[in-house]
């Protein structure tokens, strides 16, 4: 089971955090002093439950008994569940994932920003790959919002040393009308990850193992 969510950030205006935040993330959520990041935080919890509630075989209660915690990596966590989720945002978006403890599954939602420099991370051979490409920059952000889900899937985030997430090959086809880059890793073989832009400056990426038929949930994150 893999279930995505996405939701526009700017479309969640009238949530009641006592009605959705646990009082573990209700006391985060009254300590983070900057508003942006507080409706961050709230609309993702939401995002979270909201998928539990609509897909999750189990779920009982009301979105205030869901408490959405912390691994020791800082990856979010639900105790004693079946189930394992995910979570990323961006300046428009908040992408969460649900999915059962069999799976290995990364998501990650990136802005394009014309102020970071993404190419200077990319490796020599990462760099060739794209140069024939139109716009090398927003391939420059793919590869890292791939490796953002690979990282994600692992539960290490970026953490490690960062040759290891390295692109192998990426190849293009059509989606539900939408180009989708599928790229490999170098060091992760088993693993998939599949990319394209959700719109001029979003890119939404997801890692799977190979295998994994992930034509609905491309659809879901296409069309939604």
């Amino acid at each position: 089971m893999i279930s995505p969510n996405l939701l526009e950030i700017n479309e969640q205006e009238s949530m009641d955090a006592n009605l959705i935040l646990s009082s573990f993330e209700l006391d985060i959520y009254q300590n983070i002093t900057n508003e942006s990041r507080q409706k961050e935080f709230l609309v993702g919890r939401y995002a979270i439950k909201k998928n539990l509630a609509e897909n999750g075989p189990s779920f009982m209660g009301e979105f205030q008994d869901i408490s959405v915690e912390y691994g020791k990596l800082r990856f979010p966590i639900i105790r004693d569940s079946l189930i394992e989720v995910g979570l990323s945002h961006s300046k428009k978006y908040v992408f969460s994932i649900i999915y059962s403890k069999d799976q290995v599954v990364g998501v990650d939602i990136e802005t394009i920003r014309s102020d970071i420099p993404i190419e200077d991370m990319l490796s020599t051979a990462e760099k060739n790959m794209i140069a024939g490409y139109c716009s090398p920059a927003q391939f420059a952000y793919i590869f890292f919002s791939c490796k953002e889900a690979l990282g994600k899937a692992l539960k290490m985030g970026l953490l490690a040393d960062y040759s290891i997430y390295e692109i192998k090959s990426i190849e293009s086809e059509q989606w539900f009308g939408k180009e989708v880059f599928q790229l490999e890793f170098k060091k992760f073989p088993f693993l998939t990850a599949y990319s394209f832009m959700k719109n001029d400056k979003e890119i939404c990426s997801l890692v799977v193992p190979q295998k994994v038929n992930v034509e609905q949930v491309l659809e879901y994150l296409i069309v939604s």
